[in-house]
Formats: C-alpha cells, structure tokens, sequence
C-alpha cells in the first residue's frame, strides 16, 4: 500500500552556497588568498546594474515543509500511532 507523506525537514540554520546550492569552492593556493568558499560574482556590470530575483545565495536551510507521494508502507507500529 502506497501513501502520502508531509512533515517539516531538518532545520541546518544559516548555511553557506557550498553546503545550500553546491556551489564549488576557490582555489585553495595559486593566488588565491580570501575568497576560498566565496560565490563568485553575482550578477553582471552596469547593465543591467541589479541581482536578478531567485539568485541562489546563502541563507536559512532546511527546517521547511515537504511532501513525498506514493511512498511504501514498511511497518505499522499501532503503540506510537506510525
């Protein structure tokens, strides 16, 4: 029997690009001094001047409803209702 599942996700508090979007790290040497778990850049030049919405950056992780259809019943515990 298949069922259908809601909840909230682990909550990891305010997480970096690396860890939130998989965004790959600097250089560790050759020249690289300061921006070894920076982004990058984030938008372009004076056109068009602004960070699109939806940009992938840091922030709150985790901690977020979710729901997953037609997951399988593996066992019923009937004393804790699961």
């Amino acid at each position: 029997q298949s069922v259908d599942v809601a909840g909230v996700s682990k909550g990891k508090g305010f997480q970096g690009t690396i860890k939130r979007h998989h965004f790959k790290m600097g250089d560790a040497t050759h020249g690289n001094s300061l921006s070894h778990r920076a982004p990058g850049s984030i938008g372009q030049r004076q056109t068009p001047g602004r960070v699109f919405p939806g940009k992938r950056m840091s922030g709150q992780m985790g901690n977020v409803h979710r729901s997953a259809q037609g997951l399988e019943v593996m066992q019923i515990d009937s004393e804790r209702h699961v």
